[in-house]
């Protein structure tokens, strides 16, 4: 019975080896296979465009402040005491307008009143004595500034004040008028550059009859410095590796990588200085991935829309 019972066992034993066995080899011959099998074509999906023309505007923009044309202070060319304001703030005032009256005070003489007049036009935006106030001929009455035309003061960067002219039109964009902007002109240009922020203050008429753009307002500057016509492509297209730039070419099914000379990046565009003729196909979306001669398939652009 013992060597009955051994038996049994040594051949469940041989069995379960044998079933293990087989098991692995199936696994194993699975495996090799799919090792063996070839891996699959990767092809990169992107999209493409022709390179075009476009007009390319060079621009300059400065921040600026807004400032009064001209700014005068009134005195009274007599002492005594103030009878009456004649003006008061924002009043318009023209040349020989009298806006203020002085009664003299001196004992033993009898004054007519005294009338105050200014030398200039402008608008009232201070009155600094009141009626009663003691005043003498160095003592300010009140302040002026003529803002029918305003000037912006603009900071410029010292690399871009040789395309500043004299004469030269710009645009002014105020933030107190968003999207509006205001013709202005060049009116002087400072001789000397700021040391600490490398800038060059220029001046800049801006006509304002209806005194909508007030002194002490921030003003944004624009001026263009050059105009031409340029070969463009899409920003997307242009990559930089090793730190020069490169778009990718379409050519029968693969990407092939292109060394260009960039200029300006105006919105979406990069002109392109050299490197193209024109007439190739650029990649645009998908060109980041891109490596030389990799497999590409060119597909429609799709708008968000769809």
């Amino acid at each position: 019975m013992k060597i009955i019972k051994r038996t049994i066992v040594v051949v469940i034993f041989l069995g379960l080896i044998g079933i293990i066995g087989y098991r692995a080899s199936v696994t194993y011959q699975a495996r090799k296979k799919v090792m063996n099998q070839p891996a699959p074509e990767k092809i990169v999906p992107v999209e493409a465009v022709q390179p075009s023309r476009a007009n390319i505007a060079e621009k300059i923009h400065a921040s600026a402040n807004i400032q009064a044309d001209s700014e005068i202070t009134i005195y009274s060319k007599v002492s005594g005491k103030i009878a009456k304001n004649l003006v008061q703030m924002a009043s318009a005032v023209q040349p020989g307008q009298a806006v203020a009256v002085v009664n003299r005070d001196e004992v033993g003489y009898d004054y007519m009143p005294f009338e105050v007049k200014s030398d200039a036009k402008g608008v009232v935006v201070r009155i600094l004595q009141n009626p009663g106030a003691t005043v003498n001929p160095s003592m300010p009455l009140m302040t002026l500034v003529d803002i029918d035309t305003v000037k912006a003061v603009a900071a410029v960067d010292e690399k871009k004040i040789r395309f500043i002219k004299l004469d030269q039109a710009a645009r002014v964009n105020v933030e107190a008028y968003p999207g509006e902007t205001f013709a202005a002109r060049v009116t002087n240009i400072s001789p000397v550059c700021n040391q600490v922020n490398r800038t060059v203050e220029v001046e800049l008429s801006i006509p304002n009859a209806g005194h909508r753009v007030k002194p002490g307002m921030y003003a944004e500057v624009e001026w263009i410095a050059s105009q031409r016509s340029a070969l463009v492509v899409p920003i997307l297209s242009v990559v930089e590796r090793a730190g020069q730039k490169y778009v990718f070419l379409v050519g029968d099914g693969l990407a092939l990588i292109n060394q260009v000379t960039v200029g300006a990046v105006v919105g979406d565009v990069t002109e392109i200085l050299s490197g193209l003729k024109g007439d190739e196909r650029v990649v645009t979306t998908g060109a980041g991935q891109l490596n030389d001669k990799d497999k590409i398939k060119v597909v429609e652009h799709k708008s968000s829309a769809e």
